[in-house]
């Protein structure tokens, strides 16, 4: 098992060209750049204005909103266009579409093909952060900073956690935080792996899918989008 693990792995990254690589290389390099220059900037301001208190609450609102994303380009990749769709079709549907054709696949892709797209959709975000003029002394705009910090971190994690919660024996610190649902454990995210594939959608933590699912707001949103649109769901 171990060797078709290895050879499956080597092959995907043989097919990969070595531009894509070295792009996402590059967009790992720069969100992490800007990542601790705009936390050294907010640190720095949160010192100055002795606004600690506004960290905790921008940290679970990050948290909580990186949850709420996942799931919603988690629930656009599944729902719309199709694998051979342009421009969008390589990058955004085909890993989810072969998610659910092969649900370990993710856990056989390495560290920038998994996280390399996350860091890229970040980037223009936090450059226009880091050419303002900065959070200054005002509580709301130190918050604002650490949310987009604290989301930016998290949004990055996504894709990490997503392969844990797939991984057959991840480490034990990796354990520890799903047992405790800090992050996405394989048990939440085994909802979303039964029948249609119409629950479960939230990747993080998986927390927001305690409050999105009872509603149904996902299938809902599709059947609103649908609606709007006139385009009629083909599977």
């Amino acid at each position: 098992m171990a060797d078709v693990a290895f050879q499956s792995q080597s092959s995907n990254s043989a097919r990969r060209p070595f531009w894509i690589v070295c792009f996402e290389m590059a967009s790992v390099i720069v969100f992490a750049a800007l990542i601790i220059l705009l936390a050294v900037r907010t640190t720095a301001a949160v010192i100055e204005s002795k606004s600690w208190w506004v960290i905790l609450p921008a940290a679970v609102m990050g948290y909580l909103s990186a949850d709420f994303i996942s799931g919603l380009v988690h629930w656009f990749g599944d729902t719309f266009f199709e694998e051979d769709s342009p421009l969008i079709g390589r990058m955004l549907i085909e890993p989810f579409r072969e998610h659910h054709r092969d649900p370990k696949a993710m856990t056989r892709h390495g560290f920038l093909e998994l996280n390399g797209n996350n860091c890229l959709a970040a980037i223009p975000l936090l450059s226009i952060a880091w050419l303002s003029a900065g959070p200054g002394e005002s509580a709301v705009s130190i918050f604002a900073y650490s949310f987009l910090i604290f989301l930016s971190l998290a949004s990055f994690g996504t894709n990490q956690f997503h392969k844990w919660a797939h991984t057959d024996a991840p480490s034990a610190i990796i354990k520890w935080l799903q047992r405790r649902n800090l992050i996405l454990s394989p048990a939440a995210h085994s909802h979303h792996h039964r029948g249609d594939h119409s629950t479960g959608f939230c990747v993080t933590s998986g927390w927001m899918n305690q409050l999105l699912d009872p509603v149904k707001f996902f299938p809902r949103l599709e059947l609103g989008i649908r609606a709007l649109t006139g385009k009629r769901k083909q599977r």
